[in-house]
């Protein structure tokens, strides 16, 4: 979106970071949203937080599935910190809202008055909260009223006005899923694995679908069984196992046992911890593995690739997408059937 060497530094947004001092909004521990609109940023009144699925399922299960705690939960969290940052997952997810007013030095705004989608984390977006609203367990969407504040640097784009504000959000949230996914797959890669059929699991595989060359196979993995069969009965996948991927041995043992080889590329998209091992494991020697989950312990990664001597190319998933989210959208607008899997209801 921008050039970083023509990047102001004042418009990163480091004026609003409490502490540590120095730190850009992202890795601090605190912002400030109470400050006025600076001159690098954009204000926006917030009507709806998505909320990252591995953070969202901690506050959920932390909250022994309350819907009213959760949303204490999250308003404590928004106060303490100045920004929607889980303490215990790292992660956040994204937002929705109409812009308010536009700070003065901020190049080519968004007209005041029209509703955008941040394409950046909430762990690096200073918010204060006035409420948040009924939530409703099966999703990770939660209506609030509040205040953000987005530097210049920060990609959004405006509200698609003809998708369900449940499936346009939760396609942006992971957006890029299946923009890597695609960059991955070169003319020999014959087997691409998923791991997690979540939003970002359907989409990178409906990725790997359109972009495989004939004969390529697309797998997933998921301990749900209905997961799987919503997966096949989209046609996103050849095979799809229910398999606790926590198991590394037993995943190993179930995926030989059907014949099918390690990955060239392995996605990984769980919302649960400890499935390191079983995605490296399951990745061919040669192989990449896409690392896009907020679960993903990176030590866990990068040692155990040693216990089993792999040589696969480990990359962490990137939450920025050059194209703003496009090919995401472009995915569930051609397909009806996956698009009606993100609105509530059919949620992972």
């Amino acid at each position: 979106m921008h050039d970083s060497k023509e990047i102001p530094l004042e418009a990163y947004g480091a004026a609003r970071v409490i502490e540590p001092q120095g730190s850009l909004p992202q890795g601090a521990l605190r912002l400030d949203a109470s400050l006025p609109l600076q001159p690098y940023e954009v204000e926006v009144e917030v009507d709806t937080l998505c909320l990252d699925s591995t953070s969202f399922r901690q506050l959920v299960e932390s909250n022994e599935r309350d819907g009213s705690r959760v949303a204490t939960a999250i308003m404590e969290i928004v106060a303490h910190r100045g920004k929607m940052d889980n303490p215990v997952t790292g992660s956040g997810g994204i937002l929705t809202g109409t812009v308010r007013a536009v700070g003065g030095d901020y190049p080519d705004p968004p007209a005041i008055g029209e509703r955008i989608v941040p394409l950046s984390s909430l762990t690096l977006t200073p918010l204060r909260l006035d409420a948040v609203f009924d939530v409703n367990l099966d999703s990770a969407h939660v209506p609030v009223k509040g205040t953000a504040y987005l530097p210049w640097p920060v990609p959004w784009t405006p509200y698609p006005k003809d998708l369900p504000i449940d499936a346009t959000l939760a396609a942006l949230d992971v957006g890029n899923a299946p923009v890597q996914t695609r960059q991955l797959i070169g003319p020999d890669t014959r087997t691409v694995l998923v791991l997690g059929g979540g939003h970002a699991g359907l989409l990178s595989l409906a990725a790997a679908k359109e972009t495989l060359s004939p004969g390529g196979r697309t797998v997933l993995i998921d301990s749900s069984e209905a997961i799987c069969e919503r997966a096949l009965r989209l046609g996103l996948c050849d095979v799809a196992l229910s398999v606790d991927l926590r198991d590394a041995v037993g995943a190993l043992t179930k995926v030989q046992a059907m014949g099918i080889p390690r990955a060239d590329v392995t996605v990984v998209v769980v919302n649960a911890k400890d499935c390191e091992a079983a995605s490296i494991l399951l990745t061919a020697d040669n192989g990449t593995v896409l690392f896009f989950s907020m679960a993903t312990s990176f030590a866990k990664a990068a040692l155990g690739s040693e216990g089993v001597s792999s040589n696969a190319r480990m990359i962490i998933g990137s939450g920025y997408a050059h194209d703003r989210g496009v090919y995401a959208l472009e995915l569930i607008q051609r397909n009806r059937e996956l698009r009606d899997a993100f609105v509530v209801g059919g949620h992972a």
